[in-house]
This record gives C-alpha cells, structure tokens and sequence, in this order.
C-alpha cells in the first residue's frame, strides 16, 4: 500500500510540475489560429476570382477573334470591299491634312475615302473612313495558289549542292522580334518598301514570304472558333483561307488526311501550299506601327501584300502520347523528330527560295499546341541558314548534311517568336552560331 501511494505521489507530483497554460494563452493561441485561416480564405478566394476574371477576360478576346474571323470570311469569300476607319488628332492651328491614299494603296485596290471632322478643346478630331476593294488581288492570289505534294523530287533533294549559284553577294541579315508573325511582317514591309513591287498596269506583288504553321485538318485551323495561334492569326487577318480553300488548298488537306491514316497521327505528311500575294488587311492585337493614327474597333488597315507558305509541323505532343517511349528508345523518337522537322523546314526554305522572295518571316515553327522542343527548332534554323549540322548535333553521331545548304540564299530573315519562346530561342540560335565561329577559330 505504502509503495503505491508513494507511486502516485510521484505522479501527481510530475503532473503539477508541468507548466499550466494560462486562459488568455489559450485564447490568443486560438484567435491566431483563427486569423491565419481567414487569411488563408481570402488568398484562395482572391486566387478563385483571379482565374474567373482571367477566364471571363479570355472568354471575351475569343469571342471578339470569332467575331473578327466571320467578319473577314465574309470580306474574303464574299465582294473583297472593307471600310478602314481612321481616327486621328491635329491642332486647330495646324492645317487639316486631306484623305492621301498611298501609291501602294492605290495599286493594290480601288480606295474610296471620305473624311468627317469634329472640334474639340482646341483639337480637330478627324476620321476618315475608307472602302478598300481587294477582290481583284483575291481572286489572282486564289489563281497561283500551288500545291506541293509530299514526294516532289526538287524538295526532297534539298541537300543537293544548287545547280545554279546566287547572284547575291552580301550575307543575309537576321533580326529577332518579340512579336506574332503578321505583326513582324507588316513591320517589314513598312521598313522595307522595296520588297513591293507596284505598276500601275498591273496588280502589286511582293517578295515577303511567310511561314505558316498550318493545321492538317481545315483551312485557317480554329480562327473561325476564335483560335488564336500562329495561323488563325493569319486567317483572321487575311485573305489566306480564300487560297487554302481552293482546289490546291483541298489537295493539301485530303493529302494530309490521307497520310494520317496510313502512317498514324505525329509526323504529318511534308507537303505544303504556296499562297502568293495574300492580302492582310487587319492590324494585329500589339501591333504599334503606326501609332500616329488609332484604328477602329475592327482593326482594319491599309491592304499590303505577303506571300505565304502553309507547313504543317511534326506534332510531337501527338507522337508522345500516341507511342511508347522508354529511356533505351527516347533518342530514337528526338533524332526522329528533329529529322523530320530539319527536313520540312528545308522544304519550307528551298520553296521560299525557287519562288524569288527575298526576305522572310519565319519563327518557332511548332512551339505551340505540337510542343517542338524550342531549341531544337532554332538550332535547325541556325544550321539551314548559317551553320551546316556537325556531327555533335545528334545522338547517333550520323549526319548527311554538313553544310549550311541555305546560306545567304535570301536578304533578310527575321525570326517573329512573341511570348516567352523569344529568350530561349534567340539564345539557342546564337549559341549555334557562336559554336561555328568558335570551331572555325580552333581550326585555323
């Protein structure tokens, strides 16, 4: 009995030994824990309204892209006739400029402008409405719409040194935007006039060639659903779909399904369509080339001219997803790939070339929704252009093309990668050039 008093003794001891925590502690403890929750509540519910304000506003973009891609199928599949609405401001003590329409502008379509002004706080707010008919470069660019099919022994021998040397001396010049495409290009032909040629005998034409990352399955892919990658861009924009939509437009996309279902989704066949003097007509959403006059709603602008190139990438989302791939088999499916693409690109390049343009739009060709790995892409473009693939390049230490085989063909490459593709592409590029220079340097 004595020890089992004692034990709880001891017990009762260690227990009132033990520091007691005061009411106030308690409830401080617990108002802290109360307040770290709300706070947590409100970051999550600020997060939740966040993304359904970030939803809300893509909603609105693509419904205002859907509504802009009908508007140009209509313009396009219909008369060719669009009114351009210019707003723009000038001093009452300033003379009013008058309705000027550019020799360009005039060569390329029959331009109507009429001019309303309105004063207001010592400002003349003049807008001048314009009606641009384009029909007629429609219907010539529909007429040298050209096909390319898959086995075409011209582009398949593209690694073949050319028959016929260059007349051009001077390297071609690169330059890197941060821009779309359509952007770049319009930014081109206002910098460089000279790649427009214009008569007043005939219709304009251009040596401005565009690369299109181009959908298997439908002219302009989603641009009429309000898409806004690199081609429904181009198709909402404009008179693309009109070439796509012919009959070589048609061979292109039966070709494509043809190939699909022989050889499985991913690769995709290589052939392409040329579309010569596509119309554009819209300013693209970041577009600031001419800020001295604010466009309307619709984002109509002075018609110029591109010549396009409709390529569809290897989707290698497709390919992963489709196949099973394994360390031991990986570098079957990158050099794969990456031959694939270094062969559609060529194509691409020895098209542009054969066709006289002299200056061209390109960029990270199947970045997008077909996940191409960004540098790969770049450094394709680099050895095509500048470099020639060496040996180090592939993982099975096999190459075929050890020279650069469009080196200086064109005047001007400007690569338009917007978005957070710009740094790791315009690096990778670089650091493909800076690898020759530093091999050529060695070697001397």
């Amino acid at each position: 009995m004595a020890r089992r008093a004692n034990r709880k003794l001891a017990a009762s001891k260690t227990r009132s030994s033990t520091p007691m925590r005061s009411v106030a502690t308690i409830k401080q403890s617990a108002g802290s824990s109360l307040s770290h929750k709300r706070r947590r509540f409100k970051q999550e519910h600020f997060k939740r309204q966040q993304r359904q304000v970030a939803f809300e506003v893509q909603k609105a973009r693509r419904e205002r892209w859907a509504e802009a891609a009908r508007e140009t199928q209509r313009i396009v599949l219909g008369d060719g006739k669009y009114v351009e609405e210019k707003l723009s401001s000038t001093s009452v003590s300033c003379i009013m400029p008058s309705a000027h329409i550019s020799p360009l502008v005039s060569c390329l379509d029959n331009a109507s402008p009429q001019v309303n002004t309105s004063h207001s706080q010592g400002h003349t707010m003049t807008t001048t409405h314009v009606t641009h008919d384009i029909s007629s470069q429609i219907i010539l660019s529909k007429q040298g719409t050209t096909f390319f099919p898959h086995y075409l022994p011209p582009l398949a021998g593209w690694s073949k040194p050319r028959t016929v040397s260059l007349s051009r001396t001077k390297p071609t010049s690169f330059l890197f935007v941060a821009s779309s495409t359509l952007t770049a290009a319009r930014q081109l032909h206002e910098r460089r006039p000279d790649l427009t040629r214009s008569s007043p005998y005939s219709l304009s034409t251009t040596s401005i060639g565009v690369l299109s990352f181009a959908s298997p399955k439908r002219p302009g892919g989603g641009y009429l659903r309000g898409g806004n990658e690199q081609e429904e861009t181009l198709a909402r924009s404009s008179s693309l779909v009109a070439g796509l939509q012919a009959d070589q437009g048609k061979e292109f996309y039966a070709t494509h399904k043809k190939f699909v279902s022989v050889d499985g989704a991913g690769l995709n066949d290589h052939s392409m369509v040329y579309s010569p003097g596509v119309v554009a007509f819209r300013q693209d959403d970041g577009d600031d080339t001419s800020p001295l006059t604010t466009p309307s709603s619709n984002n109509f602008i002075p018609p110029y001219l591109i010549n396009v190139l409709s390529a569809v990438p290897v989707n290698a989302a497709a390919i992963r997803q489709n196949y099973s791939i394994t360390p031991s088999n990986t570098h079957i499916f990158v050099d794969g790939i990456h031959d694939k693409m270094r062969d559609r690109m060529a194509r691409a390049l020895r098209i542009f070339e054969s066709r006289g343009d002299r200056a061209l739009v390109l960029g990270a060709f199947g970045c997008g929704s077909c996940e191409n790995k960004v540098d790969m892409i770049a450094e394709i473009w680099a050895d095509l252009l500048v470099c020639g693939e060496g040996e180090e390049n592939r993982e099975d230490r096999k190459t075929s093309v050890p020279r650069a085989a469009f080196k200086d063909s064109f005047e001007e490459i400007v690569f338009a990668v917007p978005g957070k593709l710009y740094e790791p592409f315009k690096k990778a590029f670089d650091m493909r050039v800076f690898e020759l220079e530093v091999s050529r340097a060695a070697s001397e």
